[in-house]
């Protein structure tokens, strides 16, 4: 287990990971994963890294200083380093964010590509590889590494959607990513498809396709797994009851956030809390 440094608050996640050798000659392959909430001292500083990162914010902001140049990143963007010449990165009020060290062959090259214009990444796909990046760090944290083709490919694919032709909407002008925020910022709300749809202004057919083309998820998909991972943050942070919890979820009774809770992760919420929690 990873010791958290200066910065990183209580039940962030880090994994590491260590691939086969046939895994390093052949494939892409994780190296270091985690799932981070940080305050304003977090910081990393190095002259060097050997393995490539992978950042999603998923809120707050952060700064990067890289080959001379000082960029910013906001919720929704991705950092994409090759990590081979002189970095820092650190937040700048506190954020959380998601992400990924990882190697194999042709991966600095790949990354050098990709990220050839900026390091920070503002793509249509960046919702989906943050929702992507976070199954992976829950997966690694559970059961470890998977097959050694497998492992690669979760990997591969992350990197080919960032390296698709950029189509470069702002998140104000992106009705889709406006609607993600809406779900993540009222959580707790009785949310329904017609609402979603017609704060995008779309029929609710056009927008569940496109949501699910931009998310990998349905709409109603993504509310629930949204209550799931605001569920699992109370569980594991606060001494709230599970009843309280499914309340402040979006739901009517800890009954329904329990049959959630055995259906998606396999055990009970206060099974969970027991198992994860400092409680």
């Amino acid at each position: 287990m990873y010791e958290l440094g200066a910065g990183i608050l209580p039940n962030s996640i880090c994994v590491p990971l260590t691939a086969t050798a046939r895994a390093q000659a052949l494939y892409f392959y994780p190296v270091l994963c985690g799932h981070y909430y940080c305050d304003s001292q977090y910081q990393v500083s190095r002259p060097c890294y050997e393995n490539p990162l992978l950042l999603f914010v998923r809120s707050g902001s952060m700064a990067l200083e890289y080959d001379g140049e000082t960029y910013h990143a906001e919720k929704g963007d991705i950092l994409l380093l090759d990590c081979d010449r002189p970095h820092t990165y650190r937040t700048e009020s506190g954020a959380e964010f998601l992400y990924l060290h990882f190697d194999g062959s042709n991966a600095h090259d790949l990354v050098r590509a990709i990220a050839a214009e900026s390091p920070v990444v503002q793509r249509e796909e960046n919702m989906l590889i943050g929702q992507r990046l976070y199954d992976m760090v829950q997966d690694y944290q559970k059961v470890g590494l998977g097959s050694e083709a497998e492992d690669s490919m979760r990997i591969y694919q992350l990197l080919t959607w960032l390296a698709l032709p950029p189509r470069k909407l702002s998140r104000r002008d992106n009705p889709i990513n406006q609607t993600v925020e809406y779900i993540r910022e009222h959580v707790g709300n009785a949310i329904t498809l017609r609402e979603l749809a017609d704060m995008a202004h779309l029929s609710a057919c056009h927008y569940s396709h496109e949501f699910k083309r931009q998310t990998g998820f349905s709409p109603m998909e993504y509310v629930i797994n949204t209550r799931l991972e605001k569920a699992k943050m109370l569980l594991l942070q606060t001494t709230m009851s599970v009843i309280d919890i499914a309340y402040e979820v979006g739901y009517e009774s800890g009954g329904s956030l329990s049959n959630l809770f055995i259906k998606k992760v396999g055990c009970s919420p206060r099974e969970y809390r027991r198992t994860n929690g400092i409680f």
